[in-house]
């Protein structure tokens, strides 16, 4: 279900002023600070590989793991989605899918450098020990300024 985030500007006199949209040169940006600050879009997301690519030759923007240990593809678009977007997060979501737990460990590790192992990462993100089971579902996520009703209707 689409979120519509409305930002305002508080000026002198508690005087309102909502912040029209504006469109981002790049989409690398958006995934650049996400990748640093995940919270943006949801407290509950550990990212655990950013351009991931997929066995058929795709590039997940971000892949992360929730608070359960289930993988969430977050894809990105800095402007309006095109329809087939849908088909582009729902090919990554088949892929995701067969990913064992040793894969997710092994590539999150790698991904996690200095700031890993995994099992350190998850604890200190969600207070909570690494599961025992890793991607027992999944999720994907579109973040963009705009769905077009296409998408929207197709997700829904």
């Amino acid at each position: 279900m689409p979120q519509n985030v409305r930002i305002w500007e508080v000026y002198q006199g508690d005087r309102l002023a909502e912040l029209r949209p504006a469109r981002l040169d790049l989409e690398e940006r958006i995934e650049i600070w996400l990748e640093q600050d995940i919270s943006i879009i949801s407290r509950d997301l550990l990212v655990i590989g950013r351009q991931v690519r997929t066995s058929f030759g795709g590039i997940i923007d971000l892949l992360c793991l929730d608070r359960n240990g289930d993988a969430v593809i977050v894809e990105l678009k800095r402007d309006k989605t095109p329809r087939d977007i849908t088909a582009q997060v729902l090919d990554y979501a088949s892929w995701v899918r067969d990913l064992s737990s040793s894969w997710i460990v092994e590539s999150a590790d790698q991904y996690l450098g200095n700031e890993g192992p995994l099992e350190d990462a998850f604890e200190q993100q969600f207070d909570e020990p690494l599961p025992e089971t890793l991607n027992g579902h999944h999720r994907m996520l579109i973040v963009a300024s705009e769905l077009d009703l296409s998408t929207e209707r197709i997700l829904n």
